[in-house]
């Protein structure tokens, strides 16, 4: 399994909607309830409209992640992006692994891990796949 984190602070909140409005098509989305009980039903499926609205920067519960071979999830990139008037709620765009090259260069995101940014993404998957289990 590997997850590599990216750092997408410096991202403003127009450059978090462009990025959530221009690669939708390529993934698909899901959501996650962080209190759930019968006194905090989840609220419903929200709209596009309302989830590009709801998108801030500086939220800390946006993030950028590649993973491969990740147990629960498909390899590829999730976005997440914390929802402002919706502080319990949270959405994840989830693309293949195809974009994650050019979401880096695009968005000038930088890994949070140590000595990755002068591999190639091939150069990164070799390295992870030598701690892998072959079976």
């Amino acid at each position: 399994m590997a997850e590599v984190f990216y750092d997408m602070t410096h991202l403003t909140t127009a450059e978090l909607r462009e990025l959530f409005t221009s690669y939708r098509k390529f993934g698909w989305i899901d959501y996650e309830y962080e209190i759930t009980d019968e006194n905090n039903p989840p609220i419903q499926a929200l709209s596009e409209a309302e989830i590009i609205l709801n998108i801030q920067a500086g939220n800390e519960k946006n993030y950028f992640v590649f993973m491969l071979k990740h147990e629960d999830e498909e390899d590829g990139v999730m976005i997440g992006f914390g929802l402002t008037y919706h502080e319990d709620f949270s959405v994840y765009l989830h693309l293949p692994t195809e974009y994650l090259k050019e979401l880096i260069e695009k968005y000038a995101l930088k890994s949070k891990a140590t000595n990755v940014e002068e591999m190639t993404i091939e150069q990164f998957l070799i390295e992870q796949s030598k701690d892998m289990s072959m079976n």
